[in-house]
């Protein structure tokens, strides 16, 4: 199930963003950076990789572009309860997030 989760996220960027962006096996592979970043530099060392991430993937522009569709609010949100189900980040602190976004 987390499979089509994972196909489907990338599939909804990459065609906000008009091109290949990332792909399934690209969002596990972060996850898997992810995890491993927080366990060992905790919730800081989390917050540098998660800030820094979106710039490996997207220019600036597309970034800008991204935080101005409909879409972001809901793919922000399915990416959020994906690093739950993952184990990447507690309930409470999804919770924050989504506040933020």
């Amino acid at each position: 199930m987390r499979e089509q989760e994972y196909t489907e996220i990338a599939d909804s960027i990459n065609q906000m963003v008009g091109r290949q962006a990332v792909t399934p096996k690209k969002i596990k592979s972060v996850i898997k950076e992810a995890k491993q970043i927080r366990k060992t530099q905790g919730t800081p060392g989390l917050l540098r990789f998660a800030t820094a991430l979106p710039y490996q993937f997207f220019t600036p522009q597309e970034l800008e572009y991204i935080q101005t569709t409909p879409q972001y609010r809901e793919l922000s949100a399915r990416l959020i309860d994906l690093l739950v189900a993952e184990g990447v980040i507690s309930s409470f602190e999804a919770m924050f997030l989504r506040r933020q976004v």
